[in-house]
């Protein structure tokens, strides 16, 4: 099997107030401690409408803006979470 992931190209350069689906691999996201602390600290942030995030097994899905997202990589760092890789996922029906 390969271990292929398609991916979008990120423009920092991007300052419009476009939502994209923006993925964060968070190392621990097998134990529920780093899980709910995860959401703690995004719901606490206030960065983000619960109704733009989306827990996966390996990381969280946000519905955010280019602009947002070292916003967010800060916020993840400043609260010891291991962050091992930040993308948009390649979707061909967009």
């Amino acid at each position: 099997m390969n271990n292929i992931l398609l991916i979008n190209r990120l423009d920092p350069q991007d300052y419009s107030p476009t939502k994209n689906k923006v993925f964060f691999m968070i190392g621990g996201m097998n134990i529920p401690a780093v899980e709910n602390r995860l959401i703690d600290v995004i719901n606490d942030s206030k960065i983000i409408e619960s109704d733009d995030m989306v827990l996966k097994y390996n990381g969280i899905e946000l519905n955010i803006s280019v602009q947002q997202i070292p916003i967010i990589a800060k916020l993840l760092c400043d609260e010891n979470f291991s962050i091992y890789g930040i993308y948009e996922l390649y979707n061909p029906e967009e």
